[in-house]
């Protein structure tokens, strides 16, 4: 049988990986997989677990877009001619790379893909020297509001909730001085949120998809919004974000990267993947084309 790791994080989404295992891994075993099961123990036992399965055919993984990110960072460790394929079980509560890929919702469906789907090459960034981000590294307000609206006010509200939530955080924020180096260009100024992605969503609710973002080009989707003085351009701003409709705003920066560095006057909290990534004064990310082999439908 060929060699597979299945690594679950027991503690995303409602846990539903629980009542689900079974039928699971059974479509792992019909397909010829013989899997070993690992029960993550705390943070970044994922990317440990999957810097060790250079021996393995496949390695899968159950749980949020923080879990995916940990095991993609654990199989970036290994040589890529030695790099297993990959496949998501998507359990968390956002899942926007599963999203963006087309991967199904529903647990057994997710893993059958897993397991008789098609390989696909996507891109990995690396943030720095040796953190690694799967679909978004980013900074500011927006992406703080994207992932701090509560779950149920996106349910009940839909990306009103965003809005309403981004009003309430408007007052608390202070926009932040860059220097944004990328190709031949470079840009000094006061940003209110910077994002560095290869998704067509963030948070669930920030939609990207008419920005013709590939997985795999080799190139990242960079955008800064600018510093906003008031609350119609704070509606401005938020409506193109939601509408995904933005090229012509004059409060937003969108490039297309393959390298990008941020200097900023003091240290900036960043996320990556949704999770909390460092506080930097100075990054530079790159984007490394086509380095995981991820299971889509086929």
């Amino acid at each position: 049988m060929k060699k597979m790791l299945f690594i679950i994080n027991p503690r995303s989404g409602k846990e539903q990986i629980r009542s689900r295992l079974l039928e699971i891994l059974d479509s792992f075993v019909k397909a010829g997989y013989g899997p070993s099961v690992y029960i993550t123990q705390g943070p970044k036992d994922a990317e440990y677990q999957a810097a060790r399965a250079k021996t393995k055919e496949l390695v899968v993984c159950s749980g949020g877009d923080g879990t995916l990110n940990e095991v993609v960072s654990g199989l970036m460790t290994i040589a890529p001619e030695k790099r297993p394929e990959l496949g998501y079980i998507p359990s968390g509560s956002t899942n926007d790379f599963a999203s963006s890929l087309g991967l199904p919702k529903n647990m057994r469906k997710a893993a059958q893909t897993a397991a008789l789907g098609k390989p696909f090459l996507v891109d990995v960034g690396v943030f720095g020297k040796n953190r690694y981000f799967v679909y978004v590294a980013a900074f500011g307000l927006f992406t703080g509001v994207s992932y701090q609206t509560p779950q149920e006010d996106k349910q009940v509200l839909g990306r009103l909730a965003y809005f309403l939530h981004g009003v309430k955080a408007l007052g608390e924020v202070k926009p932040i001085r860059a220097r944004v180096e990328f190709e031949d260009q470079v840009l000094e100024l006061d940003v209110l949120d910077g994002l560095v992605c290869s998704t067509t969503s963030v948070g669930g609710v920030l939609a990207l998809d008419s920005l013709g973002i590939s997985l795999n080009d080799g190139q990242s989707e960079l955008l800064l919004v600018r510093d906003i003085k008031n609350l119609i351009d704070f509606n401005n701003v938020s409506t193109a974000l939601l509408k995904s409709d933005f090229r012509e705003n004059e409060n937003i920066v969108s490039k297309k990267v393959r390298r990008v560095k941020f200097l900023f006057d003091s240290p900036v909290d960043w996320t990556l993947d949704g999770e909390y990534g460092g506080t930097v004064k100075e990054v530079e990310i790159v984007n490394h084309q086509r380095a995981v082999n991820i299971i889509v439908p086929r």
